[in-house]
Protein backbone atom coordinates (compact mmCIF):
# COMPACT_ATOMS: atom_id res chain seq x y z
CA UNK A 1 0.00 0.00 0.00
CA UNK A 2 1.51 3.21 -0.69
CA UNK A 3 1.22 6.21 1.17
CA UNK A 4 -0.84 8.44 -1.44
CA UNK A 5 -4.09 6.02 -1.46
CA UNK A 6 -3.08 5.42 2.19
CA UNK A 7 -3.48 9.08 2.63
CA UNK A 8 -6.91 9.98 0.72
CA UNK A 9 -8.18 6.91 2.39
CA UNK A 10 -7.24 8.43 5.96
CA UNK A 11 -8.88 11.94 5.45
CA UNK A 12 -12.11 10.11 3.90
CA UNK A 13 -11.85 8.05 7.13
CA UNK A 14 -10.95 10.98 9.68
CA UNK A 15 -13.99 13.02 7.74
CA UNK A 16 -16.16 10.31 8.15
CA UNK A 17 -15.52 9.95 11.97
CA UNK A 18 -17.06 13.15 12.87
CA UNK A 19 -18.56 15.08 10.64
CA UNK A 20 -16.52 16.70 7.89
CA UNK A 21 -18.28 15.72 4.41
CA UNK A 22 -16.46 15.17 1.49
CA UNK A 23 -19.35 13.50 -1.12
CA UNK A 24 -19.10 12.93 -4.98
CA UNK A 25 -20.02 16.36 -6.60
CA UNK A 26 -23.64 16.45 -6.33
CA UNK A 27 -25.75 19.29 -5.74
CA UNK A 28 -27.92 19.62 -2.45
CA UNK A 29 -30.65 19.75 -3.87
CA UNK A 30 -30.51 16.09 -5.26
CA UNK A 31 -29.92 15.03 -1.75
CA UNK A 32 -33.15 16.82 0.15
CA UNK A 33 -32.94 14.96 3.35
CA UNK A 34 -35.75 13.61 5.68
CA UNK A 35 -37.57 15.53 8.09
CA UNK A 36 -37.59 13.90 11.46
CA UNK A 37 -39.85 12.75 14.12
CA UNK A 38 -40.21 13.38 17.53
CA UNK A 39 -38.50 9.55 17.85
CA UNK A 40 -35.78 10.41 15.37
CA UNK A 41 -34.88 13.69 16.88
CA UNK A 42 -34.51 11.96 20.29
CA UNK A 43 -32.15 9.64 18.78
CA UNK A 44 -29.79 12.87 17.46
CA UNK A 45 -29.99 14.43 20.84
CA UNK A 46 -28.86 11.39 22.19
CA UNK A 47 -26.09 11.26 19.93
CA UNK A 48 -24.84 14.46 20.10
CA UNK A 49 -24.77 14.65 23.96
CA UNK A 50 -23.10 11.41 23.97
CA UNK A 51 -20.50 12.66 21.36
CA UNK A 52 -20.26 16.07 23.38
CA UNK A 53 -19.31 14.08 26.62
CA UNK A 54 -16.31 12.12 24.91
CA UNK A 55 -13.52 13.33 27.21
CA UNK A 56 -10.66 11.42 25.96
CA UNK A 57 -10.80 8.34 23.96
CA UNK A 58 -8.03 4.93 23.04
CA UNK A 59 -9.15 2.52 20.49
CA UNK A 60 -7.25 0.06 17.88
CA UNK A 61 -9.32 0.23 14.80
CA UNK A 62 -9.98 -1.61 11.25
CA UNK A 63 -10.28 0.31 8.71
CA UNK A 64 -11.66 -0.78 4.94
CA UNK A 65 -12.86 0.69 1.62
CA UNK A 66 -14.64 -0.50 -0.86
CA UNK A 67 -11.58 -0.79 -3.02
CA UNK A 68 -10.18 -3.17 -1.32
CA UNK A 69 -8.20 -1.20 0.68
CA UNK A 70 -7.44 -2.42 4.38
CA UNK A 71 -5.36 -1.10 7.34
CA UNK A 72 -4.95 -0.60 11.15
CA UNK A 73 -4.02 1.62 13.57
CA UNK A 74 -4.59 3.19 16.99
CA UNK A 75 -6.44 6.23 18.11
CA UNK A 76 -6.12 8.86 21.05
CA UNK A 77 -8.07 11.44 21.10
CA UNK A 78 -8.40 14.19 23.86
CA UNK A 79 -10.89 16.72 23.48
CA UNK A 80 -11.15 19.15 22.86
CA UNK A 81 -8.14 19.63 20.62
CA UNK A 82 -5.95 17.05 20.57
CA UNK A 83 -5.65 13.94 18.63
CA UNK A 84 -3.37 11.11 17.35
CA UNK A 85 -3.81 8.70 14.48
CA UNK A 86 -1.10 6.28 13.75
CA UNK A 87 -1.45 3.28 11.31
CA UNK A 88 0.24 0.01 12.24
CA UNK A 89 3.32 -1.52 9.08
CA UNK A 90 3.07 -1.92 6.44
CA UNK A 91 1.35 1.43 6.86
CA UNK A 92 3.98 4.56 7.72
CA UNK A 93 1.63 7.19 8.98
CA UNK A 94 1.13 9.32 11.74
CA UNK A 95 -1.03 12.37 12.30
CA UNK A 96 -1.04 14.51 15.04
CA UNK A 97 -3.66 17.51 15.86
CA UNK A 98 -2.87 19.69 18.54
CA UNK A 99 -3.41 23.53 18.97
CA UNK A 100 -3.83 25.17 15.85
CA UNK A 101 -2.17 22.48 14.06
CA UNK A 102 -2.32 19.10 12.48
CA UNK A 103 0.30 17.38 11.51
CA UNK A 104 0.83 14.63 8.92
CA UNK A 105 4.00 12.51 9.05
CA UNK A 106 4.52 10.01 6.12
CA UNK A 107 7.57 7.80 7.53
CA UNK A 108 8.07 6.44 4.06
CA UNK A 109 9.71 9.47 2.78
CA UNK A 110 10.45 11.00 6.02
CA UNK A 111 8.32 14.22 5.90
CA UNK A 112 6.20 16.17 7.90
CA UNK A 113 3.37 18.42 6.42
CA UNK A 114 1.58 21.17 9.30
CA UNK A 115 -2.21 21.95 8.07
CA UNK A 116 -4.62 24.31 10.04
CA UNK A 117 -6.46 22.22 12.07
CA UNK A 118 -9.54 24.56 10.97
CA UNK A 119 -8.92 23.69 7.43
CA UNK A 120 -9.06 19.76 8.32
CA UNK A 121 -11.79 17.59 8.60
CA UNK A 122 -10.27 17.14 12.76
CA UNK A 123 -12.06 20.71 13.47
CA UNK A 124 -15.44 19.51 13.69
CA UNK A 125 -14.22 16.43 16.25
CA UNK A 126 -11.74 18.76 18.26
CA UNK A 127 -14.43 21.56 18.84
CA UNK A 128 -15.05 22.37 22.03
CA UNK A 129 -19.25 21.82 21.02
CA UNK A 130 -19.94 19.33 18.02
CA UNK A 131 -23.58 20.11 16.43
CA UNK A 132 -25.35 17.83 15.14
CA UNK A 133 -28.62 20.56 14.82
CA UNK A 134 -30.67 20.65 11.66
CA UNK A 135 -29.00 24.18 11.53
CA UNK A 136 -25.46 22.45 10.93
CA UNK A 137 -26.35 19.09 8.87
CA UNK A 138 -28.98 17.32 6.62
CA UNK A 139 -30.50 14.46 8.02
CA UNK A 140 -30.88 11.21 5.19
CA UNK A 141 -31.49 8.36 7.37
CA UNK A 142 -32.11 8.04 11.34
CA UNK A 143 -32.80 4.69 12.43
CA UNK A 144 -33.13 2.57 15.70
CA UNK A 145 -32.97 -1.24 15.60
CA UNK A 146 -31.66 -4.06 17.78
CA UNK A 147 -30.46 -2.04 20.42
CA UNK A 148 -28.28 0.28 17.82
CA UNK A 149 -28.89 3.55 15.94
CA UNK A 150 -27.78 4.40 12.58
CA UNK A 151 -27.11 8.22 12.40
CA UNK A 152 -26.69 9.44 8.34
CA UNK A 153 -25.93 12.74 7.72
CA UNK A 154 -24.31 15.92 5.18
CA UNK A 155 -23.25 19.26 5.11
CA UNK A 156 -26.35 21.71 4.74
CA UNK A 157 -23.83 24.62 4.22
CA UNK A 158 -22.03 22.41 1.04
CA UNK A 159 -23.62 21.87 -1.80
CA UNK A 160 -21.27 19.36 -2.76
CA UNK A 161 -21.71 17.92 0.44
CA UNK A 162 -21.20 14.19 1.22
CA UNK A 163 -22.63 11.75 3.81
CA UNK A 164 -21.63 10.18 7.02
CA UNK A 165 -23.02 7.62 8.93
CA UNK A 166 -22.67 6.91 12.50
CA UNK A 167 -23.22 3.65 13.98
CA UNK A 168 -23.94 3.74 17.97
CA UNK A 169 -24.79 0.51 20.35
CA UNK A 170 -27.01 1.99 22.94
CA UNK A 171 -26.40 -0.29 25.83
CA UNK A 172 -24.34 0.74 26.83
CA UNK A 173 -24.24 3.70 24.32
CA UNK A 174 -21.17 4.00 22.62
CA UNK A 175 -19.74 4.38 19.02
CA UNK A 176 -18.48 1.18 17.25
CA UNK A 177 -18.72 2.48 13.66
CA UNK A 178 -18.98 5.03 11.02
CA UNK A 179 -18.74 5.20 7.47
CA UNK A 180 -17.85 7.51 4.88
CA UNK A 181 -17.99 8.35 1.21
CA UNK A 182 -15.43 9.85 -0.86
CA UNK A 183 -15.47 12.42 -3.60
CA UNK A 184 -15.15 9.35 -6.22
CA UNK A 185 -17.84 7.31 -4.45
CA UNK A 186 -15.26 5.45 -2.66
CA UNK A 187 -16.74 4.10 0.95
CA UNK A 188 -14.50 3.86 3.92
CA UNK A 189 -15.85 2.03 7.00
CA UNK A 190 -13.97 2.25 10.08
CA UNK A 191 -14.78 0.09 13.19
CA UNK A 192 -13.33 0.69 16.79
CA UNK A 193 -12.24 -2.04 18.30
CA UNK A 194 -11.26 -2.65 22.01
CA UNK A 195 -12.26 1.39 22.64
CA UNK A 196 -11.59 3.10 25.98
CA UNK A 197 -13.15 6.25 27.06
CA UNK A 198 -12.58 8.72 29.72
CA UNK A 199 -9.08 7.25 30.79
CA UNK A 200 -5.88 9.24 31.33
CA UNK A 201 -3.73 9.66 28.57
CA UNK A 202 -0.17 10.14 28.45
CA UNK A 203 0.51 14.14 26.84
CA UNK A 204 3.71 13.38 24.93
CA UNK A 205 1.10 11.12 22.77
CA UNK A 206 0.59 14.60 20.98
CA UNK A 207 3.77 15.75 20.49
CA UNK A 208 4.23 17.69 17.39
CA UNK A 209 6.39 14.56 15.17
CA UNK A 210 8.98 15.54 13.22
CA UNK A 211 11.29 13.77 10.73
CA UNK A 212 13.50 11.28 11.67
CA UNK A 213 17.09 12.03 12.35
CA UNK A 214 19.58 11.19 9.11
CA UNK A 215 22.45 9.59 9.65
CA UNK A 216 25.81 11.71 9.22
CA UNK A 217 27.54 11.26 6.22
CA UNK A 218 31.47 11.35 6.28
Amino acid sequence: MTSSPLRRTFLAALSAAFAAFVLPAVPQAAQPGISLSADQKEAVRRVEAYLNGITTLQSTFFQQSSTNEVAEGEIFLSRPGKLRIEYKPPAAILIVATGKYLSYLDKQINQVSHIPVEDTPAAFLLSPKIDLGPDRVVYHEVVQESGTIYVTVSDRKDAFAGRLTLVFRTQPFSLRKWSVTDAQGVITDIVLTDAFFGGNLDPKLFNTPEPAAQPARD
